[in-house]
């Protein structure tokens, strides 16, 4: 399989979650660029309250560690970007997509706050590339988690 561009692998990310939004009964608005640090504008069922994501995507965010026998699955991996590091606002949230380009699989998505990536990359100053790649242990929870969003809007209708 050919590589596909980094403009290609984004744009698939967006509309792969942008998608299953609309099938989670979720608004979804796609920005095309034209709002600063936001990909998709999300809305809750009657459009009463709104939150924001920044979706970054992988053509495979897996990770491995070990060989032959002794290979595990260990963390994932994505580029941020350091204007992305730094955003921290409690209606956005980062939409890491694994693509799992070249399987069958279906891509997984991991929702996460914007200050949990805010809090990850405090600690660095500068970096010659900002990326985060959790364990696996640390993000199980946050894949596929469509309640993340849900729990988020109706905090917000409240």
């Amino acid at each position: 399989m050919p590589k596909r561009s980094g403009v290609l692998t984004g744009t698939a990310g967006v509309y792969h979650v942008a998608s299953q939004l609309a099938q989670q009964g979720f608004h979804a608005a796609v920005t095309f660029g034209d709002a600063p640090s936001v990909d998709i504008l999300v809305a809750s069922r009657d459009g009463a309250s709104t939150i924001s994501l920044q979706v970054k995507t992988s053509q495979w965010a897996l990770r491995t560690r070990g060989r032959g026998r002794n290979k595990q699955p260990h963390h994932y991996e994505w580029d941020v970007g350091e204007k992305s590091a730094k955003l921290n606002h409690p209606g956005l949230f980062f939409a890491f997509v694994d693509l799992k380009v070249g399987g069958d699989e279906v891509p997984d998505v991991f929702f996460v706050p914007s200050k949990q990536i805010r809090e990850y990359f405090k600690r660095f100053e500068t970096l010659s590339r900002w990326r985060w790649h959790p364990r696996i242990e640390e993000i199980e929870g946050h894949k596929n988690n469509w309640n993340t969003l849900r729990d988020r809007l109706n905090k917000a209708d409240s």
